[in-house]
């Protein structure tokens, strides 16, 4: 039923356009009275709750497909007063995580619920004054979204300096001053020569600069851990785990290569002769095949 309120946010049931007055489209009015009888309840009840819900069921899955897509999620927030800024780590991990998406998704309608009764209060939801996407009357539904992508930049700054504290916070529990050594069964009492020890400190330091998530998943694995363990300890997926020490690696390649990182003679013969029997023993495996 439609408001005959004589002021409020209840009368935009007509608009001008030159000497014509244009009516409202149904479904847009019932949103306009809606947000009427929810401003006189105080935002309260079960109209609110259904409303709540409705919004909730509509806005979930276009946020978490935006976050798939770059284009996408930088159309939503691009009128946000917080810049979007990720990294392309931070893109990728979108892109490929569920997960990660659908927890952003819930935390960003929360939040973009928590402060729509005082927008609506305000106003800002005005159909008859300001048209849509392709000059159409905009929805509700569309303006809580639109809503979504604005919260959206600080919502996801929050959630990442979340998972930053909790990557730190594995690191330093893995962290200590021989990691290497301790990590390689050199930490006996009889001295280690002094070449050996200098590529533990080099290749340490080298891991205490990585970025905490890297930096975790390394202190993990020297600590023994497995993949699966450190991709659910660290709430990540397997491949940000196998990324991290691909990674790595090919630094190390790299510094090998160009001579920036020398690997003393002993434990060069030794990781020689372990490859050579991991390929022995994949050449036996295929022939007792």
């Amino acid at each position: 039923m439609r408001s005959n309120r004589t002021g409020g946010l209840g009368t935009q049931s007509r608009t001008s356009t030159g000497s014509t007055t244009e009516e409202l489209p149904e479904e847009i009015q019932r949103d306009v009275d809606r947000v009427a009888e929810l401003v006189d309840t105080g935002f309260t009840g079960r109209l609110w709750q259904q409303t709540a819900d409705e919004l909730f069921g509509y806005a979930f899955k276009p946020l978490v497909v935006a976050m798939r897509h770059t284009y996408k999620l930088a159309a939503l927030t691009a009128k946000s007063k917080t810049p979007l800024r990720m990294s392309d780590e931070e893109r990728s991990t979108l892109h490929r995580n569920s997960a990660d998406r659908e927890d952003l998704a819930v935390r960003t309608i929360y939040v973009a619920l928590e402060t729509l009764p005082q927008v609506l209060k305000s106003g800002r939801y005005a159909p008859a004054a300001n048209r849509g996407k392709n000059g159409r009357h905009a929805k509700l539904t569309s303006f809580f979204y639109q809503r979504c992508g604005l919260v959206f930049p600080r919502v996801f700054y929050a959630w990442r300096d979340e998972r930053e504290d909790r990557f730190e916070r594995e690191a330093r529990r893995y962290m200590s001053p021989d990691l290497l050594l301790h990590a390689l069964r050199l930490d006996a009492p009889e001295r280690v020569a002094d070449g050996v020890t200098e590529l533990c400190d080099a290749l340490t330091d080298m891991i205490t600069r990585l970025k905490p998530r890297n930096r975790a998943v390394w202190l993990m694995t020297l600590d023994g851990l497995s993949r699966s363990e450190i991709a659910d300890q660290l709430g990540i997926k397997i491949g940000d785990v196998d990324n991290a020490l691909f990674t790595f690696r090919a630094r190390v390649k790299d510094l090998r290569k160009n001579g920036a990182l020398r690997v003393p003679p002993e434990i060069d013969r030794e990781w020689s002769r372990s490859a050579e029997v991991l390929l022995l023993r994949k050449l036996l495996k295929g022939a007792s095949q």
